[in-house]
């Protein structure tokens, strides 16, 4: 045992968390053999006792019928064979034989120590030829069973106590070589480690190329992680307290060079410390300043109580305006602000900040002086500038007037543009149907002259009928063209001077603004892309104005006298509550340098040939005020010009239940 010990003392170090361990394991190692020991050993007592009891029954079946003749015959030499047959068998320790005589058991034969627990055994009757002739009682001694249970103990205890030692001296060499000896180096580590954190990482012993990480590499991670924040932490708190004795210094450098004078006062107002700027401006020494009373100093004589009552309190100041005192022999003016200084929530110094503002005073009496000399020049300026103002308002009224004048020429020379198409195209059914009407009233001549003289003939007749016909389908046609067109422009013109707001459909709104105007416009192309179904809740007649402005603003400036336009009207599908129009045409396009300026009042590039430089103004002030929409232009020289119109499907509400007219908003 000696010899075991020494060899686990040098197997492994003498760490306490070992010996618990080992010690934990005895114990709950010892427990448990205990357990299972006397578990199996009472399953083998009960199983030793039901045998014995068996091993009874089969000797009573054995001897049993063998007794029973040897009782009846009263053969006490072959009784005593056949008892001591019995006590051959293991366990049994006494045996005793009655006769049974008129009911009375008498004992016939008995052989045998009885034992400690004579209950332990069994009585069998025995009966010869059907008839109870006496009994068998056969007793079995534990002894034997408690002799073996105990000697299984001995074996059982002693086995385990070798094996719990084996076993732990297994699981300490484990534990040392999977956990402590990891936990040894890592205490090392620390141990050795320093506050710089110049060592390199800690890496386990056999752990330098792990595929799978355990408990103590996390562990090893941890403390490796812990060390780089240690040594950050460390480096950080080195970098604060440089930057801290920097910032000392560099306050020292300010306080000692600032203009400012900046002294600390005790709890009775005297000096403890001042900077350089105090001697400066009071003309005493810095030496001679400490310990005197600060008030008698930088406070006049008639201020000088206020100021000690207001220090005293140990508040914050601001602003002081204090000129020196008299004994100084200076006349400097400095502002005072003082905050109190605290050193372990006790009040330690009223710090005072004194500024030189003896040149701003100064300064400050000039600039007054100014003042009231530039009050009198601004009451005269104001005076002129009033009449000025009241003429640029009238002139301003006038120009409105004037404004307004020529939105609405141009509003009426477009509708006057659309009234001379429309005549100019209506002209053209209407004279068809005066020629039909003067060649069918000829033709009605000739047939009453020839019904009145009597020379009709049936095929005269048929064709008078057949001219006829074809004299009504022509002026049918004629007036059905004219009539649509009378009627597109009723409907355009309704909409164009009206401000009234209604739901309709924006492809028929299109289609009959387009057909008031093509005729206007024959030499060109206009042209439609709206899909069905569109209805909007909106203003009918200020869109309509929107896109004859737009197309007449094209045909205008985009092509010459003899060109030939192709205009597109395409509507893209709504997307949401809101639609775009597609305005495009491909005329000579608008020049970078004006295309920013297009929708500006008054701007054209034809004041001297009729234009107001209106329309396009007009176009954007109904899109972003009735219309509640907004517009915008891409155009390239040469190729042509693209207006987009997005617009709500519901336009605005206005809080008056009527929008703006359009000029009015192009004036503004």
């Amino acid at each position: 045992m000696v010899k075991i010990s020494e060899l686990i003392s040098n197997f492994m170090p003498r760490q306490g968390l070992s010996f618990r361990l080992l010690f934990f394991i005895i114990i709950c190692n010892f427990f448990f053999a205990v357990f299972t020991t006397g578990f199996s050993l009472y399953q083998e007592y009960i199983a030793d006792k039901a045998q014995i009891l068996s091993n009874i029954d089969n000797i009573y079946t054995s001897f049993g019928q063998s007794v029973a003749v040897s009782v009846w015959n009263l053969n006490e030499a072959q009784i005593a064979v056949q008892i001591d047959g019995i006590l051959d068998f293991p366990d049994i320790q006494y045996v005793r034989i009655r006769e049974t005589i008129e009911n009375v058991n008498i004992v016939l034969s008995e052989v045998g120590t009885p034992p400690k627990d004579a209950t332990f055994g069994r009585s069998f009757i025995l009966e010869y030829q059907g008839s109870e002739v006496g009994q068998l009682e056969i007793l079995a001694s534990l002894e034997g069973i408690y002799a073996r249970l105990i000697n299984k103990v001995i074996y059982v205890l002693a086995s385990q106590i070798i094996i719990s030692l084996l076993l732990s001296i297994v699981i300490l060499g484990l534990v040392h070589q999977i956990v402590i000896r990891h936990l040894v180096k890592m205490v090392e580590y620390i141990r050795t480690s320093t506050p710089e954190g110049l060592e390199k990482p800690i890496v386990l012993d056999g752990r330098a190329d792990r595929k799978e990480d355990n408990e103590l590499d996390e562990l090893a991670d941890a403390f490796n992680f812990a060390r780089t924040k240690t040594r950050l932490e460390f480096n950080a708190r080195q970098l604060a307290n440089e930057k801290l004795s920097y910032e000392r210094d560099f306050t020292k450098t300010v306080i000692n060079y600032s203009n400012t004078i900046i002294c600390c006062l005790n709890s009775d107002l005297s000096i403890d410390s001042c900077n350089s700027a105090g001697s400066e401006i009071s003309g005493i020494n810095v030496n001679a300043l400490l310990g005197e009373d600060w008030v008698s100093i930088f406070v006049e004589d008639g201020k000088q109580v206020d100021i000690q009552k207001s220090l005293m309190c140990y508040e914050s100041i601001d602003s002081i305006e204090l000129r020196l005192n008299e004994s100084t022999n200076r006349k400097n003016t400095l502002i005072w602000s003082f905050a109190p200084f605290y050193d372990g929530g006790a009040i330690r110094f009223m710090i005072g900040f004194g500024h030189d503002v003896t040149d701003l005073k100064t300064a400050e009496l000039q600039l007054t002086t100014l003042n009231n000399e530039l009050e009198e020049k601004v009451a005269l300026r104001t005076k002129i500038l009033k009449e000025t103002n009241t003429k640029l308002a009238v002139a301003f009224e006038d120009l409105k007037h004037a404004q307004q004048s020529l939105v609405e020429t141009e509003k009426l020379a477009s509708l006057g543009r659309l009234v001379a198409g429309v005549a100019h195209e209506i002209n053209t059914p209407i004279g068809i149907s005066v020629t039909v009407n003067s060649a069918l009233e000829g033709e009605h001549q000739k047939i009453s002259t020839l019904l009145d003289d009597k020379k009709l003939t049936k095929k005269k007749l048929d064709y008078f009928i057949s001219r006829v016909g074809e004299a009504t389908v022509l002026m049918g046609r004629t007036l059905e063209t004219a009539s649509d067109l009378v009627q597109n422009f009723k409907q355009v013109s309704a909409d164009q001077i009206s401000s009234k707001r209604r739901d309709f459909d924006l492809k028929t709104m299109i289609s009959e603004l387009l057909a008031t105007l093509a005729p206007t416009y024959k030499r060109h192309k206009l042209s439609q892309d709206v899909p069905g179904g569109i209805c909007l809740d909106s203003y009918p007649g200020a869109l309509s104005q929107v896109i004859t402005n737009l197309t007449t603003n094209a045909l205008a400036h985009g092509y010459g006298e003899s060109d030939k336009g192709d205009i597109r009207i395409k509507v893209e599908a709504p997307q949401g509550d809101k639609l775009i129009i597609v305005f495009t045409d491909d005329g000579k396009g608008i020049p970078p340098e004006n295309i920013d300026k297009i929708f500006e009042p008054f701007f054209t590039t034809r004041r001297g040939s009729g234009g107001t430089g209106l329309g396009l103004n007009i176009v954007h002030n109904i899109m972003t005020s009735i219309l509640g929409g907004r517009i915008w232009v891409e155009s390239t020289v040469g190729v042509g010009t693209v207006f987009y119109l997005e617009l709500p499907l519901v336009a605005p509400v206005f809080k008056d239940k009527k929008p703006a007219v359009a000029h009015h908003q192009a004036i503004t």
